[in-house]
């Protein structure tokens, strides 16, 4: 009980400690900020006093001036001292000199020629001027009435050698410091003896009151214009002493400051006599430090608690420890024995350690006692030894039961198995190992091995029939290309020879009448048939021996065959035939007398097919496009159906009339081209046909 009890107030102790450091944390910090503070303070108020001791007995040292006393005696002469206050302002470092004259008027000043210049501006009620006039000099702090830029006004009296008087006046402009307050992590603050501030880095502050200001004194900063016509508004709400701390938090625009201040000015100066400089610090900062200084605490508190917390784990685990053990070969001796595939638990050398009821049937045996103790190798068919088996098994592996005197099995003696062996960590059992009966497995491969025997002598058989129908198809389209064939020769020679027929039959007659007139003239009739009838051979002789002759390729000048080819039909349609040659001499691996035909052939059908055109046109071309040269035919002869398309390149295909041609311009063409790894391509367009032969440029191709 008094263990438990002890256990219980552990988290009570830890809190109870973490709130105690945590408070005395915080306290260090406001302390240590507090020192900081004040420490930053003595620095800031050197350097102000510094900044304006500097420039303090100038005014002085002035007053004594020949120069500036005859200026307040005949005040035209001031202004012919402008020049000589700005050389005396850029030597002495202030930021502005002027001379006023005894009713405060600027008789000289060096920001003559600026924009905000003083020059005859009356300051006749600013109190540093009443009270140079009356105690001999003057300080004071305030927002500029011409130039808006606040500075502390250090002034003196200037005395005529008669009964003139003046009083010049060095402004010093705080800008600079201001800035470099602004580094700073807190607020720097100046007030005056108002408790007005007059500088700070934060805008908001400038010209506001830390306490509430009299109407008296409101009344005195107006007539003073000190603020350039703002007034003081009070900045601070409220202020909260902390009692532990010792310290009081000023809360300004809902924000919470540490404050600490020091007095300015000494005894033996009245320079910034009754100003006090404040540092205001977030309070926020040091709630930040606070919360840090919180983390690491909670965070080393929580490694001591978990540390403790371990312990007393690894206590509590050890005395669980053989329990789970216990529970755990209890729960696995139960999945083993019920499971339907067979497991075994093995020690490093395959020694069977335990087995279930499956594993038994699969051996045939009974007496689990027979089994155990056993190396797995007496069961089990391994590819090697044990101890190398195990490190290659990371999928299931085949085989099957061996044959030996603990594996007896009348049905099937080498039992097909697969088996996985898995390290393991229970007790003394180090691998566990799974073996699966995969009889009927072995029997549904065979059967799916068999169907597909059959099905292969089945895909044999078809593939047989098929080839005997395609050699079928192709004999029948042989026979009808053949009809086809005997049909154009038919047409095209049938006329020619009824031509010949009669015209021998005539002259047969005039022979026998002997009147040889016009015999000559049926002669020469008869001679255009012969040729007609010779170029119908020549192509029937081309088309039916395109593997023979000479096929040698050779390096060709595509642009000089071209021009060569169409010399001959330029004679008769130079008007009709316009040539477009690529700037590039693209050379091809051709026998050119073979390109020559395939182009004519090209040239030819476009001729014809313009000859009804009103305005004929046929464009040859030739282009070079990445490693391939083109030859382009087009012409305006009208677009072909989809259908003629089709067929165009196929042999004795035409659509032109009897005795125009068999159509196997376009099949040479087509033959041609291929036989050297070139490709030619049809396409119709709106109003035309396109031809496109394209070819592999050779390897020494160049550009000329």
């Amino acid at each position: 009980m008094a263990t438990l009890f002890k256990r219980k107030n552990i988290p009570l102790l830890f809190g109870l400690t973490f709130v105690s450091l945590v408070i005395m944390v915080h306290l260090i910090w406001i302390k240590d900020t507090q020192s900081a503070s004040l420490l930053r303070l003595s620095l800031i108020e050197k350097t102000l006093l510094s900044t304006f001791e500097k420039y303090q007995y100038l005014p002085k040292l002035l007053s004594h001036d020949t120069r500036l006393r005859l200026a307040v005696e005949d005040n035209d002469y001031g202004s012919q001292l402008n020049e000589l206050l700005k050389s005396m302002q850029i030597s002495a470092g202030v930021d502005i000199l002027y001379l006023m004259n005894n009713k405060g008027t600027v008789i000289a000043t060096s920001n003559y020629d600026s924009p905000t210049s003083f020059m005859n501006n009356k300051y006749e009620f600013r109190p540093y001027f009443e009270q140079s006039m009356r105690e001999g000099s003057g300080l004071y702090y305030g927002v500029g009435i011409t130039s808006k830029i606040p500075g502390y006004f250090i002034s003196s009296r200037i005395e005529g050698f008669n009964s003139g008087f003046g009083v010049i006046v060095a402004k010093v402009e705080p800008n600079n410091i201001e800035q470099s307050w602004q580094q700073l992590i807190g607020d720097v603050l100046v007030v005056d003896d108002n408790d007005v501030v007059i500088m700070s880095a934060k805008k908001s502050w400038k010209y506001n009151s830390l306490t509430a200001l009299s109407p008296k004194q409101l009344q005195r900063i107006s007539k003073q214009r000190q603020f350039a016509g703002q007034i003081p508004k009070l900045i601070v709400d409220n202020t909260y002493t902390l009692n532990l701390a010792a310290v009081t938090l000023w809360n300004i625009n809902d924000q919470h400051f540490l404050m600490e201040s020091v007095q300015l000015g000494n005894k033996e100066s009245t320079l910034l006599k009754n100003w006090r400089l404040y540092y205001a610090l977030p309070f926020n900062t040091i709630i930040e430090k606070t919360l840090y200084s919180s983390l690491i605490i909670a965070l080393l508190l929580y490694g001591l608690y978990v540390f403790i917390k371990h312990r007393r784990f690894i206590e509590y685990t050890r005395n669980m420890k053989a329990e789970i053990n216990q529970k755990h070969r209890a729960e696995m001796q139960l999945i083993i024995d019920q499971t339907k595939v067979g497991i075994l638990t093995l020690d490093q050398k395959g020694n069977i350690l335990s087995n279930n009821a499956t594993f038994q049937e699969m051996c045939n045996h009974d007496d689990n006692t027979i089994i155990k103790g056993k190396n797995i190798s007496e069961f089990v068919g391994l590819p090697k030894k044990f101890e190398e088996a195990i490190n290659i098994t990371e999928t299931f592996t085949e085989t099957s039961l061996t044959e030996s005197p603990f594996t007896k099995n009348s049905n099937n003696p080498l039992l097909p198995i697969m088996y996985i062996i898995s390290p393991i960590n229970i007790n003394d059992s180090l691998y566990l190992m799974t073996i699966v009966n995969i009889t009927k497995r072995k029997k549904v491969e065979e059967a799916l091995s068999f169907a597909n025997f059959r099905l292969e002598k089945l895909v044999e058989e078809r593939t047989l029939a098929l080839d005997v129908a395609q050699k079928e198809l192709i004999r029948q389209d042989k026979m009808v290309v053949l009809g086809r064939m005997a049909a154009a020769i038919v047409h095209e020679l049938s006329q020619p020879l009824v031509a010949f027929k009669s015209a021998l039959a005539s002259i047969a007659i005039k022979q026998q009448r002997n009147d040889w007139q016009g015999v000559n003239t049926s002669i020469n009739n008869l001679l255009p048939l012969c040729h007609n009838m010779q170029d119908i051979l020549i192509q029937l002789k081309s088309f039916a021996y395109q593997g023979g002759g000479s096929t040698k390729a050779q390096s060709v000048e595509l642009n000089n065959l071209i021009n060569r080819l169409l010399s001959t039909y330029l004679e008769d349609n130079s008007t009709v035939i316009d040539i477009t040659l690529d700037k590039q001499q693209p050379l091809v691996n051709i026998n050119s007398t073979k390109l020559e035909i395939a182009i004519g052939n090209l040239v030819r059908n476009a001729l014809d097919a313009v000859e009804k055109s009103e305005a004929p046109k046929v464009l040859v071309s030739t282009k070079v496009i990445d490693l391939y040269a083109l030859v382009i035919v087009e012409d305006n002869g009208g677009c072909m159906d989809e259908s003629v398309v089709e067929h165009i390149f196929e042999p004795f295909f035409t659509t032109k009339s009897i005795g125009k041609g068999l159509g196997l311009g376009l099949a040479i063409t087509n033959n041609i081209i291929k036989e050297y790894d070139g490709n030619i391509e049809v396409k119709c367009l709106e109003n035309s046909t396109r031809f496109t032969i394209s070819l592999p440029l050779s390897l020494n191709n160049k550009t000329l």
